[in-house]
């Protein structure tokens, strides 16, 4: 698991390595482009937490490695990233793909 610290939150957010490196690429792009969004995520007590991420909000991410980027994850997360609703990490089409993609990695080495 990686760690996402929010603002001045004394407790990090818990999310899946590899998903935290892909939403890592998405809110670097978007706060490159000086564009806001908002961010869904589940917790690790099971509650939901809605977040807008700007660039004025201090963000951390926190993890060990460097897990590959899959280009339709990325695709699918900043279409979602730049839509009203902003980007909702608790849909299961995202751990759906992460999942297609551990696959396809295990079946190529």
């Amino acid at each position: 698991m990686g760690h996402l610290i929010y603002g001045n939150a004394d407790a990090p957010i818990e999310v899946d390595v590899e998903l935290l490196a892909h939403l890592r690429a998405v809110t670097v792009t978007k706060l490159r482009r000086n564009e806001s969004f908002a961010l869904t995520i589940p917790t690790c007590d099971g509650s939901i937490q809605t977040l807008w991420i700007h660039a004025s909000i201090p963000l951390r991410f926190s993890f060990d490695g460097d897990p590959a980027l899959h280009r339709p994850l990325l695709a699918s997360m900043m279409e979602a990233a730049n839509s009203p609703g902003g980007l909702d990490l608790t849909r299961d089409d995202y751990a759906t793909s992460l999942q297609h993609s551990r696959e396809l990695q295990t079946m190529s080495a």
